[in-house]
């Protein structure tokens, strides 16, 4: 299947998890996603938004990308979900920044869809309805619906508070949580975003399902 990898303002990671990234048929930065690209050493196949953030802008204008009006009705994420059309898709970034620009990228879940894998500088999040992992005792975990407006009804194995069709929603989500058993598994009616802290990847967790 087709996926797109996606970078756009906001923190990222150091370093790419690359065990756990695919192949990807599309390359997107927005703005300043350019620059976190460039910085892993990655070629973007499409550069857009209106390069108010980024610091490559002459760079990306000789390319033969044009930034497009700062007044414009779509943020720079959403014309990067339009630009990867159906592909599922990883993002990078987005993290640590302000307020309403987070708002505005879970929003952008619910009218678009949610990444299978987003990174920021302190997050690893998966997103799915059914996840099962091997992982190491006392890693902390969260989630919480992909799309906030909606709730949804979760079973869990292999946590210390585990759940056993318990509604999430926007009012209660699942805070802080911690594996107590090494085999994992989140059974969900509805994709959640399952959050890790990011030295996750430090001890090579085992990703049977997701």
């Amino acid at each position: 299947m087709e996926r797109a990898l996606i970078f756009i303002g906001g923190e990222a990671p150091d370093v790419l998890p690359l065990e756990v990234m695919g192949r990807y048929s599309r390359i997107i930065a927005a703005d300043s996603g350019y620059d976190k690209a460039k910085a892993f050493g990655i070629s973007p196949d499409i550069v857009l938004g209106d390069m108010d953030s980024t610091g490559c802008r002459d760079e990306i204008i000789d390319r033969g990308f044009s930034a497009c009006p700062e007044d414009k009705d779509d943020s720079d994420f959403v014309l990067a979900l339009k630009a990867a059309g159906t592909m599922d898709y990883d993002l990078i970034g987005g993290g640590e920044g302000r307020l309403d620009h987070l708002i505005s990228i879970l929003s952008a879940f619910h009218d678009y869809r949610a990444p299978k894998l987003w990174l920021t500088r302190c997050d690893v999040l998966f997103c799915s309805r059914h996840f099962k992992a091997e992982l190491e005792e006392g890693t902390q975990i969260s989630f919480f619906p992909a799309d906030l407006s909606k709730s949804a009804r979760v079973s869990t194995s292999g946590l210390v508070w585990d759940l056993d069709g318990h509604d999430i929603s926007l009012s209660f989500i699942s805070l802080s949580n911690r594996v107590e058993k090494r085999d994992v598994e989140i059974v969900s009616s509805e994709s959640l975003l399952i959050r890790f802290p990011m030295d996750f990847f430090r001890v090579k967790p085992k990703i049977l399902l997701c």
